[in-house]
């Protein structure tokens, strides 16, 4: 395998983009996760992965996105994949929502990421800690978290932290 098939790794793609043919590589799909691996058996490594062009990402610290994660199959609402970065003194979840979403994008207390930003995304088989890892695995082909209904859920987590914040003031 060459360093330039090694370096092509893609990682959630669209299933309906056509997949490359490089020679000795297997290519695995997993809903959205795309990604090659190399017959000899080369270690795949998590993969920097430009947000805006196949999926947007919405950022936020891991104990507000579990909860909104939570909400959102309180409410029967798909869940996308989110990634779970728990390295550095926050650790953080990174939502996989549509193209477009980072634009219009105002949570308080999320980052959006969309073109001209990046996302570190792991491989397929990272869906346990330690390190980066699969949070949520893709369910199927675009099965990315709806905006609408992440942005309720994580209003919805922002009201009740203001709450809670609230009685213990008092």
């Amino acid at each position: 395998m060459t360093l330039a098939q090694t370096e092509l790794l893609w990682r959630i793609q669209l299933a309906s983009r056509p997949l490359p043919r490089l020679g000795p590589v297997d290519v695995v799909q997993v809903g959205l996760l795309v990604e090659l691996r190399a017959v000899e058996g080369d270690r795949i490594e998590p993969e920097l992965c430009s947000a805006g062009e196949w999926w947007d990402g919405v950022r936020a610290v891991e104990a507000v996105g579990r909860r909104a994660i939570e909400i959102l199959h309180e409410g029967d609402e798909p869940v996308g994949p989110v990634i779970l970065d728990a390295g550095g003194p926050e650790p953080r979840l990174y939502f996989l929502v549509p193209v477009g979403t980072a634009t219009r994008w105002e949570e308080p207390g999320t980052v959006a990421l969309g073109q001209k930003c990046h996302v570190v995304v792991p491989p397929a088989e990272s869906t346990t800690p330690p390190g980066m890892h699969w949070h949520v695995l893709p369910s199927g082909p675009r099965s990315l978290t709806r905006p609408d209904a992440l942005r309720r859920a994580l209003s919805q987590v922002r009201r009740e932290r203001r709450g809670s914040a609230e009685e213990a003031a008092s």
